[in-house]
């Protein structure tokens, strides 16, 4: 078997083709001048399943093309792709990221207004939630935390995201620890890159110290970054992208290796079509037990986010959720059908 064609579909997903007539899709966007100017010469006459020579030679910068490898190889064999890497799960629970509408710091948000809205989720019966903690004062942001665990008590997990530079600032590391020190007390589940990313020091000094889990790794490429982190016990779960860091093959070996050093991986979510790798890798994995929904935004769920994804495939729903666990697509591949084809 051998790739014949690679193209962009609606600026947005990538279709290979072999010549033996298989098809497979990744849910990401890759310029249409890239997949001809460079995407086909270096992978038109490979073999697909080839997936490990193909990254040494580029693959490794295009994980759409890779993901949708993937799905062809699924297919090929008639099962979904976390069935190939060994996995058995059915379901894994989901979490919520929560990013209001408006200020990117959500300071215009209330922690009363975060606490009512992770009411109404908990009553629809998702069961964890994260918001970010960007706010200007990192104790309104604590206080956010401790309004939402007062609402939900101990039926909800609440984890708070730093997001490291993103919010225009890096913590030093007396916030940082400050931070985290009340967040374990008010029982948080973790706080996700409290630090500048790509940081080993600082995150293994806090980690050392505190029980509250320290997480990170979303931005990070490759297996030698996160290496670095299990070595130097950066971080207390391992957080890869099922894009960023490499794609399916890469972000399975990375779960792998957290499994070696005792460590979760849980991976660095997604929405839409974009969750369709990151569930099959995370079904592969004994080590992972959670997957993450970004960016949902309140009061919609993410049902309601893939409304438009919905007319857009065979066999609606996208994806099926059913008391706060996400159901792992069973179908060959990554287990979506687009009606194009």
């Amino acid at each position: 078997m051998r790739i014949t064609t690679i193209e962009v579909l609606n600026d947005t997903f990538i279709r290979v083709t072999t010549d033996e007539g298989m098809v497979g899709h990744g849910f990401q966007r890759l310029a249409a001048h890239v997949v001809e100017d460079v995407v086909r010469p270096a992978l038109v006459g490979k073999d697909p399943f080839a997936i490990e020579r193909l990254l040494q030679i580029g693959l490794l910068k295009w994980l759409g093309v890779e993901h949708a490898l993937w799905d062809i190889v699924g297919k090929s064999a008639g099962l979904p792709v976390y069935k190939l890497l060994g996995g058995d799960k059915e379901r894994i629970k989901v979490y919520l990221t929560c990013v209001w509408e408006g200020d990117a710091d959500q300071s215009h948000i209330t922690p009363e207004q975060q606490a009512e809205q992770a009411v109404a989720y908990l009553e629809k019966g998702y069961k964890a939630m994260k918001i970010r903690a960007w706010r200007l004062d990192p104790m309104a942001d604590v206080a956010a935390v401790k309004a939402i665990k007062d609402a939900v008590g101990d039926r909800m997990d609440v984890m708070a995201d730093r997001t490291a530079q993103y919010p225009g600032s890096v913590w030093d590391y007396g916030t940082a620890y400050r931070v985290a020190r009340e967040l374990e007390d008010l029982g948080a589940s973790w706080l996700e890159e409290p630090f500048h990313r790509g940081d080993v020091v600082e995150s293994a000094r806090l980690a050392e110290i505190v029980k509250l889990p320290i997480t990170g790794g979303e931005g990070d490429k490759g297996l030698k970054k996160f290496r670095d982190y299990l070595v130097h016990n950066s971080f207390d779960i391992v957080q890869p992208d099922a894009y960023t860091s490499g794609g399916i093959l890469t972000t399975r070996k990375i779960g792998a290796m957290a499994e070696a050093f005792g460590k979760k991986c849980n991976l660095h979510g997604s929405n839409g079509f974009g969750l369709a790798a990151g569930l099959q890798i995370s079904a592969a994995m004994p080590n992972c037990d959670l997957m993450e929904i970004a960016h949902v935004t309140p009061p919609l769920t993410p049902e309601e986010h893939w409304e438009s994804a919905n007319v857009m495939i065979k066999d609606p729903p996208l994806f099926e959720i059913e008391d706060g666990y996400i159901k792992i697509p069973q179908k060959p591949g990554l287990g979506i059908e687009l009606k194009d084809g």
